[in-house]
């Protein structure tokens, strides 16, 4: 067990609002259940269809995503991307066979809201390692709101 942590896990962190960790993949071509299929079944939390004639999607490309919100209940960015790691780590292949394809773009999204407008999310070296493993950019987005109240539960 490592004891050299500065920050140790805090499912309850004060300072976080709400956070989550979220795979995005977006094609230009293959539509979210082509993706499903590559990813050897794993179905995505949600999805969104570039427009068609019959598409329910202003967009220009499909979105396949896998998001940790409303599964995982902690304030802790970590334990959130723990989960989308174990999720992902065994598809590390498959991701890798998907971002060689034209069209193709994929990383890790993490929002993470400010309670009190400071402080602000930890990352262990052990998930950077499997990001960079997979081949996967991590965009933390932080916001403040602490000039408002800002709903804590997960939906």
């Amino acid at each position: 067990m490592i004891t050299s942590r500065f920050t140790p896990v805090n499912d309850e962190e004060p300072a976080c609002g709400r956070t989550c960790a979220k795979l995005l993949i977006y094609s230009s071509k293959l539509k979210p259940g082509e993706i499903t299929k590559s990813l050897a079944g794993t179905e995505p939390t949600s999805q969104v269809f570039a427009r068609e004639p019959e598409g329910t999607y202003p967009g220009r490309t499909h979105g396949w995503f896998l998001s940790s919100e409303g599964i995982v209940n902690s304030r802790d960015l970590r334990t959130h991307l723990d989960w989308l790691l174990r999720a992902i780590v065994p598809l590390k292949n498959r991701l890798l066979e998907l971002q060689a394809l034209d069209g193709i773009k994929m990383y890790v999204y993490c929002p993470w809201w400010a309670k009190f407008g400071g402080g602000g999310p930890s990352i262990w070296p052990e998930q950077m390692t499997s990001l960079s493993e997979l081949n996967l950019e991590c965009t933390i987005d932080f916001a403040d709101y602490s000039h408002q109240e800002v709903n804590t539960a997960e939906e």
